[in-house]
């Protein structure tokens, strides 16, 4: 029933959006290209965060994340359909990123770190790295996901499985943080080619653990009460709360520290892309971003109490999955360089145009599923977790 409502829910939400998106693409192309390329990279984190998780639980062999596993599997296969989402990106290169065009009708700055980055930054090179990237976003997560629903089958080698999946994330641990962090560097910090910073694609990928995480507790109280849903008690939401704390301070690290090595360097490319998002609403913008992702969180999630109580985590999660868009939002839209507040009706259609399918072909995974690896050899230690 919960499947049905929300697969009807998110069809509407995707007509809706792909009808207004499409408007706004006729009355400011730019605009509505910018809010889509945020809306994108904000689902796309929130897959790659769930991803991320998912074979760090993998790698560890962690038992209590086999709880929340499928949940977590939900999200990480609607990578493959993101890579079709990527498309208009592609078809809106020419009005998203200054470097396809050329340097003679840039300004010096811009012209000069146009022609410095011509061999890393052309668009024949820059395709075939964006399809590198989402090939091994969508093996590891389809090969993840085929491996434990084959744990479901009765009579499959269960621990076999179990393993097999461990391996795999170990090994590709390393390409999944390498692979995230250029396409960060690729798709959202050369959208200023003069800017540049060796914590950039950290920023991210933190933003987008702590999204994952988010998603899943707000996913695990969606599910509570279903049929073959995760007995999830206080302990695992505790769990939960605990990383996401992690997060939201390693976040904030990332995001300070980049801006202090910054601001002390001094720098005129790199300050130019600051001072654009520091002035007007993109400024104040920022400071709702610093407050809401980073302060407010970590003060509601210093409380043991409150890490064990479902309502409260989830109030907490959809809190941080808000401003983890916002935040996203701010990375993007101050390069259009047109000042004024930077959050429009668009930017609420491109994401329901981007997450309206994204949750659909969640829903779709697990229709007529468990909602938990129910032949797993962890799993019943996995809902048997008590946590002090």
């Amino acid at each position: 029933m919960i499947r049905g409502r929300t697969e009807r829910a998110a069809l509407l939400a995707t007509a809706a959006g792909a009808a207004l998106f499409v408007l706004g693409l006729l009355v400011d192309p730019r605009r509505a290209l910018h809010g889509y390329l945020a809306a994108h990279a904000f689902v796309l984190s929130l897959a790659l965060g769930a991803l991320a998780f998912l074979m760090t639980v993998h790698a560890m062999d962690a038992t209590w994340p086999v709880a929340v596993r499928r949940l977590v599997e939900a999200a990480v296969a609607t990578l493959p359909l993101l890579a079709l989402l990527f498309l208009p990106v592609v078809a809106g290169l020419g009005e998203l990123y200054p470097w396809t065009r050329p340097a003679a009708e840039l300004d010096a700055a811009l012209g000069d770190a146009a022609r410095h980055r011509r061999p890393w930054l052309n668009v024949p090179f820059f395709l075939v790295r964006g399809g590198v990237y989402f090939a091994v976003w969508s093996a590891l997560a389809l090969l993840l996901c085929r491996w434990s629903l084959a744990q479901d089958r009765p009579g499959a080698p269960a621990a076999a499985l179990r393993a097999r999946q461990r391996v795999l994330a170990a090994v590709g641990l390393p390409p999944l943080g390498l692979t995230a962090t250029f396409a960060a560097v690729d798709w959202l910090m050369s959208m200023s080619p003069t800017f540049h910073s060796t914590m950039f694609g950290f920023y991210f990928l933190a933003g987008a653990y702590l999204g994952g995480i988010a998603l899943t507790v707000v996913l695990a109280a969606a599910v509570a009460g279903a049929d073959t849903a995760p007995a999830l008690g206080p302990s695992h939401f505790h769990a939960l709360g605990r990383l996401l704390l992690a997060f939201t301070v390693f976040w904030g690290y990332i995001a300070f520290f980049q801006y202090m090595l910054v601001w002390a360097a001094d720098q005129p490319g790199e300050a130019r892309w600051y001072l654009a998002r520091a002035r007007g609403g993109a400024g104040a913008l920022g400071v709702a971003v610093a407050v809401g992702q980073f302060a407010l969180p970590f003060l509601a999630l210093l409380s043991w109490a409150r890490k064990r109580r479902r309502a409260a985590m989830v109030a907490v999660a959809l809190w941080a999955l808000a401003f983890h868009w916002l935040d996203v939002h701010w990375l993007v839209v101050p390069s259009l360089g047109r000042g004024g507040f930077p959050l429009s009706w668009v930017d609420l259609a491109a994401l329901a145009a981007v997450g309206g399918p994204a949750v659909l072909a969640g829903a779709r995974f697990l229709r007529g599923r468990p909602l938990v690896p129910r032949r797993d050899p962890a799993l019943a230690a996995a809902l048997e977790y008590r946590s002090r």
